[in-house]
């Protein structure tokens, strides 16, 4: 795993360094900053812990049928007119509560949480990437590809009760922490419109069916799709607002290595099956 992750940070660096030489060859450095704000609709949500566990719907039942808040943070230069490296920031950190609504309770990891009490529940899946792009067409139309590495940080809580052997309600958790790197393809698009509007797509996404591309040393398959479409309009100087609908998602299946820390829930290795898909519409600003 640490071989591919050098790979791909090499890639990153040659592809820096060749932006800057590019860049004192031509017309220089433009460094801008988009922010976002707006809300997110999980379309589907689910996730299994353990080969005997409950598979969770987090909309159904989990309390995410609720519009939640999202931001997005981004830094983007390009160099030389032809080359773009972007550096992103996604918060993305769900918190809900429920109940439990299921006879016999539900096994999620090695915990039974009772049937009839509260559930808290914590996804949290914020990740930083770092992404390098070259452009192909660079006029009216704008076209860009290339490719980066995005780092997930993964925490997912289950904060209840289970029934201990003399019936009494007792508190239960599981937690589930992941950091680790993920390569990602990238593309952009971008077409100028009459007046200074415009309009945007990108799309970011991987898919490794087997170990190692998905730089890790065990079986588990994962994938990551980040899609968004944008309108915007000039409001003055170098300022632009946009308005954005995005698709964003992942998810992995198989087993993991064992426990080496307290937040994991047990020793040995654990399957586990996750599916997030979202929706978010937001407004955005670049500077």
């Amino acid at each position: 795993m640490r071989r591919m992750v050098s790979v791909v940070c090499a890639i990153l660096v040659v592809g820096c360094a060749s932006t800057v030489a590019a860049g004192e060859e031509s017309s220089g450095i433009d460094v801008s900053g988009t922010a976002e704000i707006g809300a997110l609709r999980a379309l589907v949500h689910n996730i299994q812990i353990g080969e005997d566990g409950y598979q969770f719907d987090y909309v159904q039942e989990g309390g995410q049928e609720l519009l939640l808040p999202y931001y997005r943070f981004e830094a983007d230069a390009v160099i030389g007119d032809r080359h773009e490296i972007a550096l992103l920031y996604q918060p993305l950190t769900l918190q809900t509560q429920t109940r439990v609504d299921n006879d016999g309770g539900i096994l999620i990891d090695d915990v039974n949480f009772a049937d009839d009490t509260p559930l808290d529940l914590q996804y949290g899946f914020d990740f930083y990437r770092g992404t390098y792009r070259y452009r192909v067409l660079d006029d009216e139309t704008r076209f860009s590809i290339g490719g980066g590495l995005q780092i997930r940080n993964a925490s997912i809580v289950f904060d209840g009760y289970r029934e201990d052997e003399e019936g009494r309600l007792v508190d239960a958790r599981t937690i589930s922490q992941d950091l680790g790197p993920v390569p990602v393809i990238s593309t952009a698009f971008r077409r100028d419109l009459a007046g200074g509007q415009f309009v945007e797509a990108t799309l970011d996404g991987f898919y490794a069916p087997v170990r190692y591309l998905n730089l890790r040393d065990v079986d588990v398959i994962g994938w990551l799709y980040d899609a968004s479409i944008r309108v915007g309009t000039p409001l003055y100087e170098d300022t632009e607002a946009y308005l954005s609908l995005r698709f964003l998602g992942g998810g992995s299946d198989g087993t993991a290595a064992e426990r080496t820390r307290w937040t994991q829930s047990r020793d040995e290795p654990r399957y586990t099956r996750n599916n997030l898909n979202l929706a978010v519409l937001s407004i955005g600003a670049r500077l």
